[in-house]
C-alpha cells in the first residue's frame, strides 16, 4: 500500500508552456514590444523558444558558458530580439518576476491534491530551480500541501539519477515500493522511477504512443484517474 505520492511538476501539475506563454506576453506588453503585432509576436516566440532551450540546455549540463538563469535569459532574448543589451536584461527580470509568480495547474491538479492530502504524504521530485519552483507553488497556494520538494538544483543531481528519488524518500522516511511517482516525461519520470525502483504512473495527457521499452505500472490521460489506483 503506497504511503505518499510524489510528482513531477511541470507539465504534470502545472502547466509551464502557458506559464511561459502568459509571462512573456505580460513582459512584452509592459516594455510596448509586438503589442497587437500577432506576426512579429509569432515569429519572436518560435525564435525565442528555440534559443532558449539551447542556452537552458547548455546551463543545465554545464556546456556554455551561462552560470545563471539571468544569463540564460539574457542569452535568449539577444538572439531572437534585434535591441540592445539594457533592453535584454529588462525584459529578462521581468519575464523571470511574471514566470516565478504565476502558476497555471493542470486541469484537475488542485481537485487531486486536495484529495490526496489526508490520506498520503506528497511530494515533488523537480528538475529545475528550487527558489522559482517553491515561489510558483507558493502562488497557486499548494506550497503547504507538500511534505517534501527535492528539485534538481539543490540536489546536485537530475533525473532520470535514481539519488534525487533517494533524497525524497528519504526526506519522507520511506522505502521505494510505499511510494508512487507520476510525471509526464518518459526520459526523466519514466525512467527515473525505474532506476530507484519507484512504481510510475505515465500522465499521458498527450496521447504518446509508448513502444515495448517502456512499461509504466499506470498510464493516465487526466490527473482525476489517478484516484482509481490510489
Amino acid at each position: 500500500m503506497y504511503k505518499a505520492i510524489l510528482f513531477d511538476l511541470d507539465n504534470t501539475l502545472l502547466n509551464y508552456s502557458l506559464s511561459e506563454i502568459s509571462s512573456m506576453k505580460r513582459t512584452l506588453q509592459d516594455h510596448h514590444v509586438f503589442v497587437g503585432e500577432d506576426e512579429k509576436w509569432k515569429e519572436f516566440w518560435k525564435s525565442y523558444t528555440q534559443h532558449n532551450y539551447r542556452h537552458w540546455m547548455n546551463f543545465v549540463n554545464k556546456t556554455g558558458s551561462h552560470h545563471s538563469i539571468e544569463e540564460v535569459l539574457i542569452h535568449s532574448f539577444r538572439d531572437s530580439l534585434n535591441s540592445n543589451h539594457s533592453q535584454h536584461e529588462l525584459l529578462s527580470n521581468t519575464y523571470w518576476e511574471y514566470f516565478c509568480n504565476t502558476c497555471i495547474f493542470e486541469d484537475g491538479a488542485e481537485e487531486v491534491l486536495q484529495y490526496l492530502k489526508p490520506q498520503y504524504k506528497l511530494g515533488i521530485i523537480s528538475n529545475g530551480l528550487h527558489k522559482a519552483q517553491t515561489k510558483r507553488l507558493d502562488a497557486g497556494n499548494i506550497l503547504g500541501l507538500f511534505d517534501s520538494i527535492v528539485v534538481s538544483d539543490e540536489a546536485g543531481v537530475r533525473k532520470p539519477r535514481k539519488e534525487i528519488f533517494d533524497i525524497s524518500l528519504n526526506e519522507l522516511g520511506l522505502s521505494n515500493d510505499e511510494v508512487l511517482f507520476i510525471g509526464d516525461s518518459l526520459a526523466d519520470d519514466y525512467h527515473g522511477a525505474r532506476n530507484a525502483a519507484v512504481d510510475f504512473c505515465f500522465y499521458n495527457s498527450n496521447g504518446q504512443s509508448l513502444s515495448n521499452e517502456h512499461q509504466p505500472k499506470y498510464i493516465i490521460n487526466q490527473l482525476q484517474e489517478l484516484l482509481q489506483f490510489v
